[in-house]
């Protein structure tokens, strides 16, 4: 067997499964580094180093997946003993997923977009005290809620954002939906700065949750 082979027969049988186009192959892909800013390119983005069959050329900027994670390549060559191609290093730069969408909607119409949300289940339990004593005999079950923070909330054009009526945040990301029903607003204050100027910081009770994973192929 051939020094390549012997590459090639070792990557398929210890490698992941790497997406490159339309062409899958086994390879290594490792974090270069774990403390504070090591492994980190100009950007701050974690690196990672590739090793890959020979067979698969690399280009610089080129998009590659495995494990669920997406990558850009930032340096690459074929590595070559005695004139013979055995294999692809690569230094790559994990791709951030992208931003969740959010959206506030009521009645199918849309209100306005966020730039974030976060979520905190809570549950109004109240203390049943029987007649005439002054401990709590247990805790009753109450109604579960959802406080949400809406940071970066903008209105649509001609859009009421502080109306009464009740309204759903609607939250789309890569893994799938988050949709928040039976909204009120409770607080909100503008906020100001070079990327949230004229947008507004909103708390809101919500009363149902739900969610769904997106569907993949295969």
């Amino acid at each position: 067997m051939t020094r390549r082979a012997q590459t090639e027969a070792f990557l398929a049988r210890y490698g992941s499964t790497v997406q490159c186009g339309e062409d899958s192959f086994p390879a290594f892909i490792r974090p270069m580094g774990f403390q504070n800013t090591q492994g980190q390119d100009d950007e701050g983005r974690q690196r990672f180093s590739y090793v890959g069959p020979a067979a698969h050329k690399l280009t610089v900027g080129q998009k590659i997946s495995s494990g669920g994670n997406d990558y850009t390549v930032k340096r690459c060559e074929t590595v070559l003993l005695d004139g013979v191609e055995l294999f692809v290093r690569a230094v790559l730069a994990l791709v951030p997923p992208a931003a969740a969408e959010i959206k506030l909607e009521r009645d199918g119409i849309l209100l306005g977009h966020a730039k974030s949300c976060t979520a905190e289940a809570v549950c109004s339990a109240e203390p049943v005290i029987p007649w005439g004593e002054g401990a709590p005999q247990e805790v009753a079950p109450g109604a579960v809620q959802w406080k949400l923070t809406l940071k970066g909330v903008q209105a649509e054009n001609g859009i009421d954002l502080f109306a009464v009526d009740t309204f759903r945040v609607v939250e789309d990301k890569k893994t799938g939906r988050t949709v928040y029903t039976g909204c009120r607003w409770t607080s909100a204050r503008r906020t100001a700065g070079m990327d949230t100027e004229g947008t507004f910081r909103m708390e809101a009770l919500a009363a149902g949750h739900e969610e769904t994973e997106a569907v993949t192929d295969g």
